[in-house]
Formats: structure tokens, sequence, C-alpha cells
């Protein structure tokens, strides 16, 4: 029987675990301004990646930028009272 840990991280691809932990981190470290600018730099760092990924012949990725979208949300909810 896999424990929980394997599972995720065999569901999960890495990268996107990564995306989700910066869209985290950056609502985090903005919230504090308000809540409304931090979702706003959640979405510019997201598009920014996968812009510098679009000119520097990298992965360019929806689900990149939904994964790091989605950090932000969470960083959201929980921020939320």
């Amino acid at each position: 029987m896999k424990s929980i840990e394997a599972a995720i991280m065999s569901a999960i691809p890495h990268d996107k675990c990564l995306h989700f932990i910066v869209g985290v981190l950056v609502f985090a470290a903005i919230h504090f301004v308000t809540w409304q600018l931090a979702i706003a730099a959640v979405v510019l760092v997201g598009v920014l990646k996968e812009l510098l990924d679009h000119f520097t012949a990298g992965d360019v990725s929806a689900w990149d930028l939904a994964a790091t979208l989605s950090g932000g949300l969470v960083g959201l909810l929980c921020f939320t009272r």
C-alpha cells in the first residue's frame, strides 16, 4: 500500500507543486497591503514566468499558470476570516 505522501507525489508533478508554493508565498508577502494587490501580484508573477519561458525556450504551460494562481487562491482562502 502506498503512503499518502507517495500517492500525492505520483499524482502531482514536482514543478506544479513549486508553482503552487510560489503563488502562496507571493500572496503571503503582499496581502498585508491589500488582498486585491496580493492577487494581482500572483497573476503578474504567474504570467511573467510563462512569458519568460516563452522567450527563453522554456516549457510554456497553462497548467503552470493555473498552479500558481491556485496557490494564490488558497492564500486568499486562508486569509479570509
